[in-house]
């Protein structure tokens, strides 16, 4: 553990990945700086540096819990903000393979909020801007690292220098670091890249009540290797409703009005289009293609001590599986317990924690990724992994007839329980009899 409070921590990035660290180095430093390239709103709005905010973002249960756990009480803040309460069990309508999957009639405790990135993100920025020893630096760009191969003592900011004992580059998919890890002569991490070419395009509307899906959320899949196609439906904040379609092998979905409607129309199921086809448009059509899954592994080099690398900074997912804020939440706990055991702020130490914590999500997405032919870099299946994969096939069947299977693999997805309990002998018992 740290000996001392008397030290100063810098945040490259004040996303939710940087935002959620500062909260975790506040029970550890005695000052730490939060440093961002933007001039961050006031309220909840888009910003230049996080151009997919306007974009459909979905927070899972695991990743509510911590943000409970590290701001208590967070969850009415959002609630009067407008942010919409739902329980993954009773409000998630999810069509694949062909079928609905079947719902709760009651709560079952999976909750989260849907709301818009923008509230999301300034919800959090107001909480940890309450903390004391935390500040903000805004429209600051960090040119470069002070120190050496051994150890970073600081930043480079524009004319001048910030000293610190701990730097953490959380600045998204935007990242310096390799080059400045070059800069110390040092070797640059490997770097893993599965391109789905997954496009996508959003609009917001407002819905009738008598269009609305009988829902919060609603998901149309995409099924490899045939059909690239998904339409992401939600609910937030004042009324409105976030549509969302994405396409696979750059099979991209339209950006004008009536490209944008005869997309949707070609989903499998209707249920996307007719909430759509006769509402209200809130917005143009924006689209988004920056979805590739890249990891940079940093666990693999000698990196100089004081100096970490955090969310999209290190393991970028596609965002179509919306485990990304999740995956920054997980990572912000394992930072507090390499501040709680560490005594040399060794950063090898770290990036190793942190890639055994991004595996699971990673292996999900890219795995799922690599069954579309289109995908660039896909990574090809072992033995074991196509007879997991068979495995999950059959289950995926036979939770859309069995809905205490389907919260079983809910409970998986939203990373509350190990993948091992897909194969407790009670559910393989049960798959097996389906099959």
């Amino acid at each position: 553990m740290l000996t001392q409070r008397n030290q100063h921590a810098i945040v490259i990035g004040g996303s939710i990945a940087g935002l959620l660290a500062a909260r975790v180095l506040s029970e550890q430093f005695e000052r730490v700086t939060i440093l961002d390239r933007d001039r961050l709103p006031i309220t909840a709005d888009p910003r230049r540096g996080v151009p997919q905010s306007v974009q459909p973002h979905v927070l899972y249960a695991k990743g509510y819990q911590i943000l409970e756990e590290l701001f208590p009480g967070i969850g009415e803040t959002l609630s009067a903000a407008g942010a919409v309460p739902f329980d993954w069990g009773r409000d998630f309508l999810y069509f694949q393979a062909g079928k609905w999957t079947p719902r709760t009639e009651m709560p079952i405790g999976l909750k989260s909020f849907t709301c818009t990135r923008p509230l999301l993100e300034s919800t959090i920025r107001h909480w940890v801007s309450k903390l004391s020893n935390v500040e903000f630096l805004q429209q600051y760009r960090v040119t470069g690292l002070i120190g050496d191969a051994s150890s970073v003592q600081g930043i480079k900011v524009q004319h001048d220098d910030l000293s610190a004992q701990l730097v953490i580059d959380a600045s998204g998919r935007s990242s310096q670091l390799s080059q400045w890890l070059q800069a110390f002569g040092l070797t640059l991490p490997r770097s893993t890249v599965v391109d789905p070419g997954l496009g996508y395009a959003t609009r917001r509307y407002r819905i009738p009540i008598e269009n609305q899906p009988d829902c919060k959320i609603l998901l149309i899949s995409q099924e490899p290797p045939d059909q690239p196609r998904l339409g992401y439906l939600a609910q937030v904040e004042a009324d409105q409703w976030i549509a969302t379609l994405g396409g696979y092998g750059q099979d991209y979905p339209p950006t004008d009005s009536e490209g944008f409607l005869q997309f949707a129309q070609s989903l499998a199921d209707p249920t996307f289009y007719q909430a759509i086809v006769q509402s209200e448009p809130l917005s143009e059509v924006r689209s988004h293609r920056a979805t590739v899954n890249r990891m940079y592994h940093y666990e693999e080099i000698a990196m100089p001590n004081g100096l970490i690398a955090i969310g999209d900074a290190v393991c970028a997912l596609c965002p179509v599986y919306g485990q990304g804020m999740t995956v920054s939440a997980l990572s912000a706990l394992v930072l507090r317990r390499w501040l709680a055991q560490s005594r040399t702020l060794n950063s090898q130490d770290f990036q190793k924690q942190l890639a055994r914590n991004n595996a699971f999500p990673w292996s999900l997405a890219t795995g799922f990724d690599s069954k579309f032919p289109s995908t660039k870099g896909a990574i090809a299946p072992n033995q074991m992994s196509k007879l997991f994969q068979a495995y999950t096939d059959r289950l995926i069947v036979c939770a859309q007839q069995d809905v205490t299977v389907h919260l079983e693999f809910l409970q998986m997805a939203h990373m509350l329980k190990s993948p091992s309990v897909l194969f407790s002998p009670r559910l393989v018992m049960k798959v097996l009899m389906n099959s």
